[in-house]
């Protein structure tokens, strides 16, 4: 009789851990389902975040003109854009928040240079953003030429229609209309979200240097890659964008 109990109770023991090993599998399934649905209907927030790499820092300090660093300018810019979009509700990650480089995440290895661009890139592929924005300062030899340019990466499609977005809204500050350029940039290039590089101006030409140095000139150009930003995210997601917009 024991034996029969014992047998009936290991069966319905079996019985049970099928059951569960069926139906969890199946539980999380529509669990996920349930929770993707909320999302695409707008119902649950998305997870948004965008990564600003202020470029250089460090021992490297860029470009430079009249004892300006191109660094500095980076990372005063990169603090500005992150407040800008933080008051609308984005998360944001920078690659660095102070004078230094970010080669300390690739400890081995290739030059100090070359440990800084992979360690931007590591640090852009643990978080996953839905975009990276570049900020860098322009030089040329001529001090004629000024004016912000984008950049995205040479055969990247929503890059393309990022940077022409964000090219549209700066365009719309400065005296000189300017086209969004194709390039081949290290981190552009290694980077999945869709990404563009910023030259936010000429350190070369005298009215721009100026208002490299004008804090309130420096938090329009945020706001203008702030509104090509949500430009582009509208062309990709409308209605996630329109009920940002009405927030």
């Amino acid at each position: 009789m024991l034996g029969k109990e014992r047998g009936e109770g290991l069966i319905s023991l079996y019985i049970v851990v099928i059951r569960r090993r069926v139906l969890v599998p199946i539980l999380l399934c529509l669990t996920w389902l349930v929770v993707f649905g909320l999302v695409l209907a707008g119902l649950l927030p998305e997870r948004r975040v965008i990564v600003i790499d202020p470029g250089h820092g460090g021992i490297d300090g860029g470009t430079s003109s009249n004892g300006l660093l191109e660094k500095h300018i980076n990372l005063q810019m990169g603090h500005i854009l992150r407040e800008v979009l933080e008051a609308r509700q984005y998360q944001v990650v920078m690659t660095r928040t102070d004078d230094s480089d970010v080669s300390h995440f690739v400890p081995e290895g290739a030059s100090r240079y070359r440990r800084d661009l992979k360690g931007r890139v590591r640090l852009v592929g643990r978080v996953r953003p839905i975009s990276l924005i570049s900020i860098h300062v322009n030089w040329h030899k001529d001090s004629w030429r000024r004016g912000a340019i984008v950049y995205y990466q040479n055969g990247e499609t929503e890059s393309r229609l990022l940077a022409e977005a964000i090219q549209k809204e700066l365009n719309a500050l400065q005296p000189v209309q300017r086209q969004v350029r194709a390039a081949d940039f290290y981190v552009l290039r290694n980077t999945d979200a869709p990404a563009v590089l910023v030259e936010i101006g000429f350190i070369s030409n005298p009215e721009d240097r100026k208002l490299m140095q004008d804090e309130a000139y420096l938090t329009k150009q945020a706001e203008a890659i702030r509104a090509g930003l949500e430009a582009f995210l509208q062309q990709l997601n409308p209605s996630a964008e329109s009920s940002r917009g009405r927030s």
